[in-house]
Formats: structure tokens, C-alpha cells, sequence
């Protein structure tokens, strides 16, 4: 293949087999986006199973063309049996698939955003010689054999790499990617289609978009917000995110059980269940929350914010730290516990100019994290994947 491949002769086979659309595939499929809108064709593979008729009806409604193949299921607290116990029949089912689907295709790369995929299709993988290109969205999973064989395969496949934030690049190369391969490349958040500017900033109503559990802190941000709801009368809490009747929002359901039984806040925190105009959500508040408490790889929601003029308070973790400036375009917290979640919160009810002021700021800060080029930098990456 030549070295100067323009990304119109480019034809990508994106391994993605989403059950659910959260922020990780939504970030990766702007990333196949960026690409298909510079002339590259992209075929999705993805689930055949029932339950990911959604996600594969998703891939559709943007305009992508999709295939399916078998996906692994990992543990799930609803599937008593270990799925592993099915691993090896599975790798040769997914493997005879995908060999046919690549045969038909003829793709030039291949798009990978999780090691659950390449494990996936691993035998396949390592019989074929097309260029892997790996969006790396997490930190390596390593804690038991078969995932750190998994990493190490992918570190010797992958012909390029794309990571999500410096934390993530640091994470791969200490499990052993090589460092010349790794390119960072912040998240964009969904390009909006409406032509109208931001909303301006709304009232004191905090907003939190995203999963609906324990490790993505919003359980310390309800009880944030309620140690100051009644110094703040008219404070309100939006909380955006799937709590549905399956065991495994059992968390999250008993979170909103918990909220809806106090009486000093159980008319103010609005549960908004999945919500897909999340610009919507930010036009009715004065400033969002991502209070995750792991060591996260970059807060997509905290690009989202930006993108709508909203700051961000946000923990100490991960990715997140590099894309927002302490009280100048959002606040970060030190010390992970609701009593600094709930200083960081007064810091912009007590002054909501300084809230819209420094969401204004986060807007303008997306140029300076590379969202204007990001489409060419990933045209870049698979570039370089075929030299």
C-alpha cells in the first residue's frame, strides 16, 4: 500500500459490538465519522445478537453500513454461567465470520476501540495482515492472563495507535506499546447539527450526564448537593443517565429511591432517565458535574460541556485534570469526598456570572485541545498505519 494513501482510498473495517451507545462508542464513532466524511468507506461489524439490535439500528440511523458477526458476552449479573467456558468454540465461530467478512470487504485498516473486541476476533486478527489501528479509550486491562495476553498481542499488532488523553498514552506504554506508535488525540464531542449558538446560562441548575453508578460519583454528588440545598432554595440537580428495571441498575435505582424519599430535595433532583439531546440538558443548566472517581481515561461529558459553554467540576483522575484549568474554564477538586464537591458547587451558585463566564471559556477552549483538526489527525494515524 502506498504511503500517501489519501483517506478516500481508504476502506475501514471497524470491529464494534456495542450492546449499549454510552460515551466510549460514541467517541469511537465520531472517530469513524471524521473519517467516512473525508471519502473513507467504513463497514461496521457488528453484534448479531438480539439484545444489540439497538446499537446495530444506531450504527444505521448515522449512516453507516453494518455487517454482524458473534460477540463474546463478558460476566454480567443477570448470566449465572461464566462465559468463558464458551471462549474457545466462540473464537473459531467469530474467527470463520470474520475471515468472511474481510475476504468480501477487502478493507484497508482495521478499527479496534477495546480489547473485549480484539479478543473477539483474535485468531482472525493474527492471521491477516491489514494495518490495525487501535483507539485506545481506556487504560490496558491486565488483571488476569488472558487480558494481558490480549495487550500484548495488540501492542505488537496495532501498526498505530490513538489515545484518548496523556494518562492513557502513559498507562500503554508502561504495559508495553510502543511509544512512536501512540498519538494523542483528545475527544470531540458530537458535532451539532442546529445552527443556533449556545443557550445561555440558565439558573441554578447543576447537571449530570452519564451513567447512573457508584463509580462515576454521582452518589457523592446527591449528597453534595443536599448538604447545601438549603442555604440554596432555588438550586436545582438534572441527573441524565439510564436507571432501568435490569439487576445491574440495581445501584442506580436505589440511588433514586433514596433522593425521591427526602423531602428537602425530592422535588428538586430530576431524574431524566437516557437522554440523547444532551445540549438540551446543558441549556437548562448553569454548569455541569462529572464527579467520576476512578482513574477514568478523559471525561467525554466534560467535552460535551464545553461544546454547550458550560464549566465543569470535576475530581482529580485520570484524563480529566488536562482538559480543564482550575477557575478558569471549570474547578477541579482536590480531595474526592462530598464535603470538596460541595465547595466546588458553591464556588458557582454563589457567583453565577463566573459560571457563564468561565463556561464561555470552556467553549473557546476546545480549539486549543485540537477539535479543529481533529478529523485531520485521525486522517493522520491511518496515514501513517499503512507506511
Amino acid at each position: 500500500m502506498a504511503a500517501d494513501m489519501p483517506v478516500s482510498q481508504m476502506r475501514i473495517l471497524a470491529l464494534f459490538g456495542a450492546v449499549a451507545i454510552y460515551g466510549s462508542e460514541r467517541a469511537n464513532l465520531e472517530v469513524l465519522s471524521a473519517l467516512r466524511d473525508q471519502g473513507a468507506k467504513v463497514l461496521i461489524v457488528a453484534s448479531e445478537a438480539d439484545y444489540a439490535a439497538d446499537a446495530g439500528a444506531y450504527f444505521r440511523a448515522l449512516g453507516f453500513d453494518t455487517v454482524t458477526a458473534p460477540y463474546f458476552v463478558p460476566p454480567r449479573p443477570d448470566y449465572p454461567i461464566n462465559p468463558l467456558t464458551t471462549l474457545p468454540p466462540h473464537l473459531v465461530k467469530a474467527a470463520v465470520r470474520f475471515l468472511a467478512i474481510h475476504r468480501d470487504f477487502k478493507p484497508t485498516h482495521i478499527h479496534v476501540g477495546t480489547q473485549l473486541y480484539v479478543l473477539n476476533f483474535l485468531p482472525a486478527l493474527a492471521v491477516v495482515r491489514t494495518p490495525m489501528v487501535y483507539r485506545c479509550g481506556d487504560a490496558p486491562i491486565l488483571h488476569n492472563m488472558i487480558w494481558r495476553l490480549t495487550w500484548r498481542f495488540i501492542a505488537g499488532r496495532a501498526a498505530r495507535f490513538g489515545a484518548v488523553s496523556r494518562y492513557i498514552a502513559g498507562t500503554m506504554t508502561a504495559a508495553g506499546a510502543p511509544a512512536d506508535r501512540i498519538q494523542v488525540v483528545y475527544s470531540r464531542p458530537p458535532r451539532r447539527t442546529e445552527a443556533s449558538p449556545p443557550a445561555p446560562a440558565a439558573g441554578r441548575t447543576i447537571a449530570y450526564v452519564g451513567q447512573v453508578t457508584e463509580k462515576k460519583g454521582i452518589g457523592v454528588l446527591l449528597e453534595a448537593f443536599t448538604r447545601l440545598a438549603g442555604d440554596y432554595p432555588d438550586a436545582r440537580l438534572l441527573v441524565a443517565g439510564r436507571i432501568s428495571q435490569w439487576i445491574g441498575d440495581r445501584w442506580g435505582q436505589d440511588l433514586k429511591a433514596k433522593a425521591e424519599a427526602d423531602p428537602l430535595v425530592a422535588d428538586r433532583v430530576e431524574f431524566l432517565g437516557q437522554v440523547e439531546d444532551v445540549p438540551g440538558v446543558f441549556a437548562r443548566s448553569l454548569f455541569a458535574v462529572a464527579p467520576t472517581l476512578t482513574e477514568e481515561p478523559m471525561g467525554n461529558v466534560v467535552m460535551e460541556a464545553k461544546q454547550a459553554a458550560r464549566a465543569s467540576v470535576i475530581f482529580r483522575v485520570g484524563g480529566f485534570p488536562e482538559v480543564i484549568r482550575h477557575d478558569v474554564d471549570g474547578y477541579i477538586c482536590e480531595d474526592k469526598s462530598p464535603e470538596a464537591l460541595e465547595q466546588a458547587l458553591r464556588r458557582y451558585l454563589d457567583d453565577p456570572a463566573a459560571a457563564a463566564a468561565q463556561g464561555e471559556a470552556a467553549r473557546l477552549s476546545l480549539k486549543t485541545l485540537g477539535n479543529d483538526d481533529f478529523d485531520a489527525r485521525w486522517a493522520g494515524i491511518y496515514a501513517d498505519a499503512v507506511r
